[in-house]
């Protein structure tokens, strides 16, 4: 959004978002006693929840608004979303298999096999990634599901809600429990992190006016159920993140927190915040590859590596900062030039086919 619009409170959201989420793989996998355990298991779903925040931002902000030009709609994601993220899969490919490689490869022969593994998700020691083959297909929907439920009265639009979410909790539970549903719900159109991209838009529109304690007490309802299930039932785990109902619950709760309480302007924080905002998204790309191979290497040589939670937090922190620094360098040099030359491109190109002035798609 343009500066003169920008809402503080989503700066701050963001900025939330991306160290929840440096901090969700900083935390080790495996834990050494029932204490180390306890806490991993407290907090990694209020950090997963951060997932889940992430596509809720990102449908707010493109259902809500009016889409005049699906074309221009088109361009504008392909220059600010595509680009950099080819750009640090790039660094991936570049780190893993040119300057860590063993065996030379003819330079030619890495431009197809790149290609082949940004095209596959397969880009070498980047799982984050998967985020991004997601948001992008629901961003080729945006234009058509935001007439859709423009087009919505608020009735039409909750029933909707119920129904996706009905669906989507027989997909989840049902199968744990032994119940085969059936091939026909691959079938489902509205289920998945869509869910979560359209739950944005929905709170927004649907919840601005009512109570806050009532998603206060289902967030924390959503947080204690989960870590029951994970003490009492821990062989009993459908989608006990993600797609779970608690974890929405808890997504939720959170979001609207910093919608009714977020606008809170203080000159500093605000300004920090619109910073990290501004380049969270290349944080989010650039961070495993910070995390796994600069800042682990750093803590596994000092003293901090002895200790379970001192040592990621300082691990998240390294990792935020480190990134952050990279990120800023990237967009200011690579990407804005790569983005320039798609936008000399993309005007050449509208110039000669003559839809400079012609009617908008």
């Amino acid at each position: 959004m343009e500066q003169r619009k920008r809402e503080i409170k989503y700066d701050y959201l963001r900025t939330l978002a991306v160290f929840a989420i440096i901090m969700v793989h900083a935390i080790p996998a495996e834990t050494d006693n029932y204490r180390q355990w306890l806490f991993s298991s407290a907090v990694t779903p209020v950090l997963l929840a951060f997932v889940g925040i992430y596509f809720m931002l990102s449908g707010m902000f493109h259902l809500r608004s009016g889409i005049r030009s699906i074309k221009d709609f088109y361009w504008k994601r392909f220059s600010s979303i595509v680009l950099p993220f080819v750009c640090y899969a790039g660094i991936y490919y570049w780190y893993y298999q040119c300057y860590l490689s063993l065996e030379p490869v003819l330079w030619y022969k890495h431009i197809p096999a790149f290609f082949n593994a940004l095209f596959t998700e397969t880009v070498p020691m980047a799982p984050h990634l998967w985020f991004m083959y997601v948001i992008m297909a629901l961003y080729v929907c945006v234009p058509f599901l935001a007439r859709m439920f423009h087009a919505m009265s608020d009735k039409e639009l909750k029933a909707f809600l119920v129904v996706t979410l009905l669906f989507q909790g027989i997909a989840t539970y049902l199968p744990a429990l032994g119940v085969i549903v059936g091939p026909g719900f691959d079938y489902m159109i509205f289920k998945g992190w869509f869910i979560y991209f359209i739950l944005g838009y929905s709170c927004i529109r649907l919840c601005r006016r009512r109570s806050y304690m009532l998603f206060a007490l289902l967030g924390a309802a959503g947080f204690f159920v989960t870590l029951f299930q994970k003490i009492v039932t821990p062989s009993f785990a459908p989608g006990i993140h993600d797609m779970a109902f608690p974890m929405i619950a808890m997504a939720v709760s959170i979001f609207l927190f910093f919608e009714f309480y977020g606008d809170i302007r203080l000159p500093v924080l605000s300004k920090t915040a619109g910073l990290i905002s501004r380049y969270s998204y290349s944080v989010y790309l650039i961070h495993y590859l910070v995390l796994g191979q600069v800042v682990k290497g750093i803590t596994e040589k000092i003293w901090i590596r002895h200790y379970y939670v001192p040592r990621f937090l300082v691990e998240t922190v390294l990792t935020f900062i480190i990134s952050l620094a990279v990120a800023v360098v990237m967009d200011e040099t690579l990407v804005r030039l790569l983005k320039k030359v798609a936008d000399h491109i993309w005007k050449w190109l509208i110039r000669r086919n003559g839809n400079g002035s012609g009617k908008q798609l």
